[in-house]
């Protein structure tokens, strides 16, 4: 096989459409939708878990994610400084562990920024 014919092959072009749905899934779904009319900045922070890190670093380049107001990304268990002129953008694995952090962060820092958080999957309890 020629590397023209693997470039062309159904699984080569399903996967740069996989990824392209994926990316404009992140990119305009996810991320260019949080902004919102109360937010105070145009830029956001992105947090992350180990697989969603993955997920985003497979589809997405980090100007792509900049173009669309991220300006920092960080682990979800990261300590961090509130910052209180940023969006929080969220994207996460459904989990006990990250819906319980996600509920300290409400009630800990709701009042000085504004949150937004997407799973990867669905998850059913």
């Amino acid at each position: 096989m020629s590397v023209s014919d693997s470039e062309t092959s159904s699984h080569g072009g399903e996967y740069k459409m996989f990824r392209q749905v994926t990316r404009d899934r992140i990119l305009y779904e996810m991320i260019k939708a949080s902004h919102s009319k109360e937010s105070r900045s145009m830029w956001k922070v992105l947090i992350m878990d180990r697989v969603t890190m993955k997920v985003i670093s497979h589809s997405c380049k980090m100007a792509d994610i900049t173009d669309q107001g991220v300006s920092l990304v960080e682990q979800v268990f990261k300590r961090r400084q509130p910052m209180p002129g940023m969006d929080v953008v969220y994207f996460v694995q459904p989990t006990d562990e990250k819906y319980n952090f996600l509920l300290h962060h409400i009630t800990h820092f709701d009042s000085i920024c504004i949150m937004h958080a997407f799973f990867l999957s669905s998850n059913s309890f």
